[in-house]
């Protein structure tokens, strides 16, 4: 199949800094892009994100976002329960629908356009101080920050509490059904995964020990509202959480005879498989997380083609080990119309980093269904290099992807974007490329 879409993110900064205009006029003309889309809902993360300072940002070095501001104007009336979207406080960027700024621009020009809810949805320090029994709890009670990050001190809303569905319900009706957009993109951290350092982007390829399997342990969620809904399964909760609790402890070694046998653990030959077979209410713990994310994304799909019956439902993958979070494609995936693969091992700047995009990307293909779209995310920021980003570009078409999607604007530098179409033209990306032309075939 050909790559018919070639995607790409945009932030309400970026449009007020550059113009709309200056931002679509660079991505069409080096990266052939056709689809555009807005981070509608931004978490609190440093921009540029892999760099110290924007490569082509005429007005600021960088930028350091509110956390989980709504990039467009929101209807009240979408909202009915207690969680409501905030807007920004910041001046050159409140009272703007930057969203709608984005679609009539790219419209004009025959382009897709898209809306994503970004990692987070709530504000965590509002969220600590408004409506704290909503947020993820780990097994002791202690509020789960997102990114496994505590130091960080923020919050991760718990996918099972009644008034967080309803929110998340709220923001998809509030932007599929009053705005023109293609596509409804969510990328949304799911449950707290727990601190281990091979969670993210990269590594992917190597097989994790037991070890990594056990820092869920240190995640959530344990809230009223998981307990209720595991019971209401069937589930033995006294029992999940008291082998969990003791499984912390080893992971964590906060208890000198849990301590003990971590440690005995760590130098002995022990396997995932052990640990889940040896631990059955822990294994019925992650299961249940794992339906508790189909539950989710079959109430976002159902939202969001409640409001519009054409709408796309996009999932943007995060992690190297989704499962950690409670996320399975082959059931979530059910529930989507097509996924953008967000492996940025490009920006590895090696082989071995391509290698692990494309492993990624087939591991996604055999969950989706096969007529649904695949997009490869690619990392057109620094530490990617022209030749990693062209090798990407095969590793979407050898993988049977449907486009490309790019990962950031922002932090794009102009040689990588033009590598991206010297990429599609390489590996003969487009339907164009497949159809003899005796003049451009001699040349």
């Amino acid at each position: 199949m050909p790559l018919n879409e070639i995607a790409a993110s945009l932030y309400a900064w970026d449009l007020a800094d550059e113009t709309v205009e200056r931002c679509l006029d660079n991505l069409q003309a080096l990266a052939g892009v056709n689809s555009a889309y807005l981070v509608g809902m931004m978490h609190k993360e440093k921009r540029p994100l892999h760099a110290r300072f924007y490569p082509h940002n005429p007005v600021r070095k960088y930028y350091t976002p509110e956390d989980s501001r709504a990039y467009w104007r929101p209807d009240p009336a979408a909202y009915p329960g207690r969680i409501k979207p905030l807007t920004s406080d910041r001046d050159f960027l409140a009272g703007t629908d930057w969203l709608e700024v984005l679609i009539k621009d790219a419209r004009s020009r025959g382009m897709k356009t898209g809306c994503e809810i970004s990692h987070t949805v709530i504000d965590a320090q509002v969220a600590r101080e408004q409506y704290p029994d909503v947020l993820q709890r780990d097994v002791f009670g202690h509020v789960v920050g997102t990114f496994e990050a505590i130091e960080a001190q923020r919050a991760l809303p718990c996918l099972n509490n009644p008034d967080v569905a309803e929110y998340l319900a709220g923001l998809v009706t509030d932007l599929v059904g009053r705005h023109d957009i293609d596509f409804i993109q969510s990328c949304l951290v799911m449950f707290g995964s727990g601190y281990s350092r091979s969670n993210t982007v990269g590594g992917s390829a190597v097989r994790a020990s037991w070890n990594e399997v056990l820092a869920t342990t240190t995640g959530g969620c344990f809230c009223d509202s998981c307990r209720d809904k595991a019971v209401a399964q069937g589930l033995d909760w006294d029992a999940i959480v008291a082998e969990v609790r003791h499984l912390n402890l080893v992971y964590t070694g906060r208890d000198l005879e849990q301590a003990h046998e971590g440690q005995l653990l760590r130098e002995s030959n022990y396997s995932e498989a052990e640990l889940l077979l040896e631990n059955a209410a822990f294994a019925s713990w992650l299961a249940f997380r794992r339906r508790s994310i189909d539950d989710l994304f079959a109430l976002i799909n159902k939202a969001a083609h409640d409001a519009r019956p054409g709408i796309d439902f996009r999932y943007n993958t995060y992690m190297a080990r989704p499962e950690l979070a409670g996320l399975n494609f082959t059931s979530a995936f059910q529930h989507v119309d097509s996924v953008r693969e967000s492996d940025y091992s490009d920006q590895l700047g090696t082989a071995e980093g391509v290698a692990i995009k494309r492993a990624k990307l087939m591991k996604v293909r055999r969950a989706l269904a096969y007529d649904k779209p695949l997009l490869a995310a690619l990392g057109v920021r620094p530490n990617a290099t022209p030749e990693t980003l062209r090798a990407s570009v095969k590793a979407a078409v050898d993988s049977g992807c449907d486009g490309l999607s790019l990962g950031h604007y922002d932090g794009a530098t102009m040689e990588r974007l033009r590598a991206v179409t010297e990429g599609v033209a390489e590996w003969e990306g487009l339907e164009s490329s497949w159809i003899h032309q005796p003049d451009r075939d001699r040349s």
